[in-house]
């Protein structure tokens, strides 16, 4: 058995403004929170302790899991700590197994916990890092092995010595957080774990992973996972869709949502409690919960937070709006405009790539 650590402690500044309202680990995902996919995922290793490290909106999550009956232990860090210092500290805290799951919070991934686990076992390793090829390689923390081990970390390279990155995804022999040192797994612990010749192994996963640490990594998962889990499209049992609406695969139509007739969808994800009004368009977006669009209004390459209101005759283009925004009607909104929380829009915006704070 292991001991699972899932850190969600951080503030997922490049997520703003969905970020400012809501913890990144609580972003919907095809209708459900990420944390409710990687507890799932945790969940089927039957591990002896789940622990999950908050502090940005610790009170959010902890109602989520309580809510849900999730059997885990949450830990308030007081201070930041990046993601290396909870390990010290839940091992100073609480009893942990002899080996322990760490994940950061902030990934999708559709690994089997289970094999990755089992290899770490059976190669006898102190450390292990799971590793995969990437286009890009850039934008993360790249690899560098020989064979199964790992021979060298580098973050963010500008010129990178390999395609393949950490994906943030670890196992650890549990009893060396006590020499956790520095605030960061991959600039810290493991070039101390390098340095003092332990072994540390790197699985390769070749699935669907995706970390969504900026509006454009987000939509473009969740649009990934419409193609791969609903290619033809997937209404909720008591949503209503008038027989004169327009959907077009794939799609994703939340709980309680009602899609007035003449309206059109498509490659959209819309959430629960929504509501599309007569001769609305969505297409190539996201819409959060409770999000009511006024007729004849199109949303176009767009993210809409919780509880947004939009009126008739409006137009969204490439626009990301935080929770409980209302757009008047007949309002445009231009390319790359960005609304935050709680927010009034009566008037146009003209001119691309405008913040509204």
């Amino acid at each position: 058995m292991v001991s699972v650590i899932i850190l969600a402690g951080g503030y997922a500044t490049r997520l703003r403004p969905l970020s400012l309202t809501k913890p990144k680990v609580l972003l919907p995902i095809l209708g459900r929170p990420l944390l409710d996919y990687i507890l799932d995922e945790v969940e089927r290793l039957e591990p002896k302790g789940v622990f999950l490290s908050l502090r940005v909106m610790a009170n959010k999550i902890v109602s989520h899991v309580t809510m849900e009956r999730r059997n885990v232990v949450t830990v308030i860090e007081k201070e930041r700590l990046g993601d290396a210092g909870p390990l010290k500290l839940i091992f100073e805290n609480y009893k942990l197994n002899d080996v322990t799951l760490v994940l950061n919070g902030d990934v999708y991934f559709e690994t089997d916990l289970r094999e990755v686990v089992k290899f770490h076992e059976s190669e006898g390793c102190d450390a292990t890092v799971v590793g995969k090829e990437v286009e890009d390689p850039r934008r993360f923390g790249v690899l560098v092995t020989d064979g199964i081990y790992l021979k060298d970390i580098f973050e963010k390279p500008k010129i990178p010595p390999g395609n393949i990155v950490n994906t943030g995804i670890y196992v650890f022999k549990s009893a060396l957080f006590k020499e956790v040192n520095g605030q960061s797994i991959a600039r810290n612990f493991l070039p101390h774990l390098l340095k003092t010749n332990r072994r540390i192994c790197v699985y390769r996963y070749n699935g669907i992973w995706a970390d969504i640490g900026k509006p454009e990594d987000y939509l473009e998962l969740n649009f990934r996972l419409l193609v791969e889990k609903h290619p033809k499209g997937f209404v909720s049992e008591n949503s209503r869709v008038s027989e004169r609406a327009s959907l077009t695969p794939p799609y994703f139509i939340g709980e309680r949502t009602e899609v007035r007739e003449d309206s059109e969808v498509f490659n959209s994800v819309i959430g629960a409690g929504c509501y599309l009004g007569e001769g609305s368009r969505v297409q190539d977006s996201l819409l959060m919960n409770g999000v009511k669009v006024g007729k004849y209004s199109l949303i176009n390459f767009s993210i809409l937070g919780d509880n947004v209101t939009v009126g008739k005759r409006a137009r969204l283009e490439s626009s990301i709006l935080g929770d409980e925004v209302e757009v008047y009607d007949n309002v445009l909104l231009n390319e790359g405009t960005i609304v935050l929380p709680n927010k009034e829009i009566s008037e146009s915006v003209y001119d691309r790539h405008k913040i509204i704070l």
